[in-house]
């Protein structure tokens, strides 16, 4: 069955885009800030031109052609756990949570404050015991921790607390180095994580058109130590991108295709995701709209460029700019994520966060997953066959019958969609059975009450000791520097 589906951008539409990034690639480049990068590029054919600040590289077109050959169409993200491996191909769906929020909403005072490890600890435990989210990806950092090494910190809370997949930006090439000897400790050596990688890095092309050394560096690591590419582009209509979707989207695109070049040509066939969280800059108050309907259009044409070039999706939605979990951060949410899933993007993220990504709110994240059950049931769409359409059935009732006590409601009524915090109750059993309250509260008692009580999959005995041995090692004095 499959499902629902919207297009928004006809064929002829994305080889228009597709060509305009072409000669993009071909006429003006990229700028690359990392010399290794820009030896692999140039070791492939491609034209480099030093500048003081780095390269301008500019593809040809039967690179951007090959790498896009290259990259696989579908490919598993493995948990720790392989009863939460998810296979993302054409047609799969999954949720995750918004990245790189920098405060948080206090789970029990609701202080708006700067988030610490601990916090994203509780947020990755809360996430590991929603089955709305196959995989999760880094919502918070450790700000109380060095900024060198926050991304390793940040790994250890996340991995320590779900064993499904990890998405995570690793910060640096060095860095990368640490977080895939931290993923082999606990998934029982390096053979065992080779084979089945349970990390995956994200990186963030820098608009318009640039490679910073940082995202080169961690590609090219992460990519020679067989840990997938997910290349998150953040382009802004009317400052880092033109004021239209069109040119936005050939920008970003010209963007991904870079990062996918450089990501293929360092290992060929390594898992890549084509991932955008654009949207507009709202030009009178100088803030990004992230929950703009730009921001759905744009999604869509994020998620038919990606099937374009048959390699998987990833779309920011969900995000809101309110600053609480209110009516706006619920309309907001629904209708960009709606938006992002018909559209078929194989990951869609931004669930958990408002404030345009800054904070964190536990709340929002329950209710988000919430939603995204009945999303997820809309879009399966309806099945019509015999046994749906009930037709012996409907003439044993017959008029003025009744379908409660029937043969086929029993079977089928598992399937019917069912409700956890959304009030579907009378007035009455509202104010007897939850007291009356109001749903963004019972959203935190939740919260509070998973946090406090699920059991993530325990770590292999020795890989916490390995885990902070890495860490300390790090953080030394001594540590050298790669």
């Amino acid at each position: 069955m499959p499902g629902y589906q919207i297009d928004g951008i006809s064929k002829d539409q994305l080889d228009n885009i597709h060509h305009a990034s072409i000669k993009i690639l071909k006429n003006l480049g990229i700028k690359i800030e990392s010399e290794e990068a820009a030896e692999i590029f140039h070791s492939a054919g491609s034209e480099i031109v030093k500048k003081r600040d780095g390269f301008i590289v500019k593809v040809p077109p039967s690179v951007v052609d090959d790498c896009v050959q290259w990259a696989p169409e579908r490919f598993v993200l493995y948990g720790r756990d392989p009863k939460y491996d998810h296979l993302v191909e054409p047609g799969s769906s999954c949720f995750t949570l918004f990245g790189e929020n920098i405060y948080v909403n206090d789970l029990y005072t609701l202080e708006h404050r700067t988030c610490t490890k601990k916090d994203l600890e509780d947020a990755t435990r809360l996430a590991d015991a929603l089955s709305e989210f196959a995989i999760i990806e880094k919502c918070l950092g450790s700000q109380d921790k060095p900024a060198e090494t926050q991304s390793l910190h940040n790994y250890e809370a996340m991995v320590s607390n779900t064993s499904k997949h990890v998405l995570h930006g690793f910060f640096s090439g060095r860095n990368s180095k640490k977080i895939v000897e931290m993923a082999a400790a606990c998934v029982g050596g390096m053979q065992k994580f080779l084979k089945r990688p349970c990390v995956t890095t994200t990186v963030c092309p820098t608009s318009p058109l640039t490679l910073v050394k940082n995202c080169c560096d961690v590609i090219i690591a992460s990519a020679r130590l067989g840990v997938g590419i997910c290349s998150i582009t953040m382009p802004l209509s009317g400052t880092t991108a033109p004021a239209t979707i069109a040119g936005t989207l050939v920008v970003q695109n010209a963007e991904l295709l870079g990062s996918l070049v450089l990501t293929q040509l360092t290992a060929k066939n390594t898992p890549f995701i084509y991932g955008s969280v654009g949207t507009i800059m709202d030009l009178k108050l100088g803030n990004p709209a992230v929950a703009a309907p730009e921001c759905g259009v744009l999604n869509v044409g994020t998620a038919k460029m990606a099937q374009y070039y048959k390699i998987p999706s990833w779309c920011g939605s969900g995000v809101s700019g309110s600053k609480k979990m209110d009516v706006q951060a619920a309309y907001e949410f629904n209708t960009n994520t709606a938006i992002a899933l018909l559209a078929g993007s194989n990951v869609v993220f931004g669930c958990g966060s408002i404030e345009s990504g800054l904070t964190f709110d536990f709340a929002k994240l329950i209710l988000d997953a919430e939603q995204l059950k009945n999303l997820k049931w809309i879009k399966n769409g309806m099945d019509v066959s015999e046994e749906t359409m009930a037709l012996e059935t409907i003439q044993n009732v017959g008029p003025g019958g009744e379908y409660l006590t029937s043969a086929h409601t029993l079977r089928h009524m598992r399937s019917m969609s069912q409700s956890d915090l959304f009030d579907r109750m009378d007035r009455d059993a509202y104010t007897n059975k939850i007291g009356g309250k109001d749903i963004v509260e019972r959203a935190y008692e939740k919260a509070r009450f998973l946090i406090e009580n699920h059991k993530p999959m325990a770590l292999p005995e020795g890989a916490a000791e390995s885990m902070r041995t890495i860490i300390q090692a790090s953080e030394s004095p001594k540590s050298e520097e790669v």
